[in-house]
């Protein structure tokens, strides 16, 4: 996917859950206080742990497609090693 596409993945994915996640975190009843600054901070709080797991989750990714490549790399570096063998049977 294009960085740009991807990004506008997360985005909209981040838009949409940001309201389930701070309306689950205020009427989950866990409020210490009534405080505006609280609730706030609650909010930030369960919006950054979202973005963290959002985050993990890319990082996985990304981890497997540098494994991927890695093995491609491997499996093309083999067939160089045989295409030069093979050439070099045949006298080039």
């Amino acid at each position: 996917m294009e960085k740009s596409t991807y990004n506008k993945i997360v985005s909209a994915s981040f838009v949409l859950l940001f309201p389930v996640i701070t309306s689950c975190s205020v009427f989950s009843g866990n409020n210490l206080s009534d405080s505006p600054a609280v609730a706030a901070q609650q909010q930030r709080v369960e919006a950054l742990k979202a973005e963290l797991k959002e985050a993990e989750r890319y990082t996985e990714e990304a981890e497997e497609r540098e494994k991927a490549a890695k093995d491609r790399l491997k499996a093309a570096e083999h067939e160089l090693k045989a295409a030069e063998a093979q050439a070099k049977r045949r006298g080039y």
